[in-house]
């Protein structure tokens, strides 16, 4: 076994390279230390997950929802949703595509938004990939769409990435045209999920993988392109409007270079962005902080773990909710992994906290995916136990 996602990135994207105890630590690159408490609340499995099924290499949360995805299992997949309850963190659903099979990797993307869950698949159909739409409704969870995109062919990867927002799904594409890359728009109607824009960089090319990541909230959606430019990366911003989704602008790094990979991970909250590069520095990673400010997107800021150092591949997964912002590396401390927390104030962004796993080892890859609603955060170790996997929930 070996770093799951990573591992399975085309060869030309990896060429191009590519919570608990509060720990010590000193200031870091744009952010300064003030700790806050933190306690790790549950520590969630599948109801039926073995060695080598790797759940937690995706996770979503959304108020006291959960989902945590698993691409092993026999690699067709599942993805597992919790609720919280007075009693804590209960499994209430084992989910899995309609027509997924063998190979298919359902669960190597989750989202969730309300009661609204897609689920990635991007090994379906000769790895033309698949997306699927689960509801909840009185009597559980129902699967109610199966997604793809208009022109997607064998080896697309659709499914790579997923975003959910309200009645607005985004699918990243990473294969599509020789790995130039698409993302997918999808739009709840009343007569069910239909594609509404096809979204693509207007400087992309072959080998950027555009779709990398996805994020969206309301009408505004960032797509990550980590293959651009030798693997030095973009982000490109879009907006809804009334004649369709528009690119608005595009993300760079203020000292990003070839093979820093920012992209890798995106993330958004109504007036803030946050880009992934865990390429950057030598594999130390960082992640960049975005504001709005009218039509433009400034960075202000440039964040890295109080106790990072190179190889630990921070930013590999990024989340935000409100003025919280949760960072992995999941390659921290042997591969046990980390994941770091930030808060904005005043004076700027400040690391409140350093997460690891209750029980998390060396090869755990905690990190490796991370999710946040509210004061709730919950980060995805998927090698732990022989790879049958973990998440653990944190509140701040």
């Amino acid at each position: 076994m070996g770093k799951s996602r990573i591992a399975s990135l085309p060869a030309l994207l990896v060429a191009c390279a590519i919570s608990l105890p509060l720990l010590a630590s000193c200031t870091s690159a744009g952010v300064t230390r003030s700790r806050t408490a933190t306690r790790q609340l549950a520590e969630l499995k599948g109801s039926d997950t073995v060695a080598s099924d790797e759940f937690g290499v995706s996770v979503a949360v959304s108020g006291t929802k959960a989902v945590v995805g698993t691409s092993g299992a026999a690699y067709a997949g599942r993805a597992y949703v919790f609720a919280k309850s007075a009693s804590g963190w209960t499994q209430v659903a084992e989910l899995k595509g309609s027509d997924t099979v063998a190979a298919d990797r359902f669960g190597a993307s989750v989202a969730i938004s309300g009661t609204t869950v897609v689920v990635g698949a991007y090994d379906h159909a000769k790895d033309a990939g698949r997306a699927y739409v689960f509801t909840e409704t009185a009597s559980g969870w129902t699967q109610v769409a199966e997604l793809k995109g208009s022109d997607t062919v064998a080896d697309d990867y659709f499914g790579w990435s997923v975003a959910v927002s309200g009645t607005t799904a985004v699918v990243g594409a990473v294969g599509h045209a020789k790995y130039m890359g698409r993302a997918y728009v999808f739009t709840k109607t009343p007569s069910g999920w239909d594609q509404t824009a096809e979204l693509e960089g207007s400087d992309i090319v072959a080998q950027n993988g555009f779709g990398t990541s996805v994020a969206v909230l309301g009408t505004t959606a960032i797509v990550g392109a980590e293959g651009y430019a030798k693997g030095t990366g973009r982000a490109y911003v879009f907006t809804e409007t009334a004649s369709g989704w528009k690119r608005v602008f595009v993300l760079k790094g203020s000292d990003t270079v070839t093979g820093d990979n920012f992209g890798t991970s995106v993330a958004i909250s109504p007036t803030t962005a946050i880009v992934g590069a865990y390429g950057r520095a030598d594999n130390a990673g960082r992640a960049y902080v975005f504001a709005k400010d009218a039509a433009l997107w400034k960075q202000t800021a440039e964040l890295r773990g109080s106790d990072t150092t190179t190889g630990d591949y921070f930013g590999i997964s990024t989340a935000i909710s409100g003025t919280s912002v949760v960072v992995g590396a999941y390659d921290h401390a042997k591969d046990a992994g980390r994941a770091y927390v930030f808060a904005k104030t005043a004076s700027g962004w400040k690391e409140t906290a350093e997460l690891k796993g209750s029980d998390t080892v060396a090869e755990d890859y905690f990190g490796s995916s991370v999710a946040v609603s509210g004061t709730t955060a919950v980060t995805g170790s998927y090698g732990q136990a022989k790879y049958a996997g973990r998440a653990y929930v944190f509140k701040s």
